[in-house]
């Protein structure tokens, strides 16, 4: 049986027999695929659940966010979205979170001055991660 896949993540369900995936679904199986490319059960219910950081519809809590003078706006911080991966028994570096948060980034503000004028200014996602998070070196 071929197992469910939505960007990182490989489902194991249930009573499943090939455990090889790496995240772990207690809820019915999923069946199909929505139009985001989101598994869904057999009564059209998402997979996954839209705490999960890289779900599209994700909105991460204001207090778990930090302003950032880079881009002139909240953005969430990476311990936040590790603590999703750990609570979920995934490993994540902290250059894959920061992939992850950039997509947050570029789809939330992507009309906002602050990221337009980031994104001029750096022409790259890397130089871009690199203004977000000047103190880090990307693992």
């Amino acid at each position: 049986m071929e197992k469910f896949k939505y960007g990182p993540l490989i489902w194991n369900c249930v009573n499943e027999e090939d455990e090889s995936g790496n995240y772990f679904w207690n809820g019915k199986p999923p069946v199909d695929y929505d139009d985001a490319g989101i598994p869904i059960d057999e009564d059209d219910n998402q997979c996954l659940p839209i705490e999960c950081p890289i779900h599209p519809g994700f909105v991460p809590k204001k207090e778990r966010c930090s302003w950032n003078d880079a881009i002139k706006n909240y953005v969430p911080d990476i311990k936040y979205y590790r603590e999703w991966f750990e609570d979920n028994f995934l490993v994540i570096s902290d250059l894959q979170i920061k992939k992850y948060i950039m997509k947050w980034v570029c789809k939330t503000y992507i009309s906002r001055w602050g990221y337009q004028k980031l994104r001029t200014e750096c022409q790259s996602v890397e130089r871009m991660m690199d203004k977000i998070w000047p103190q880090d070196v990307h693992k």
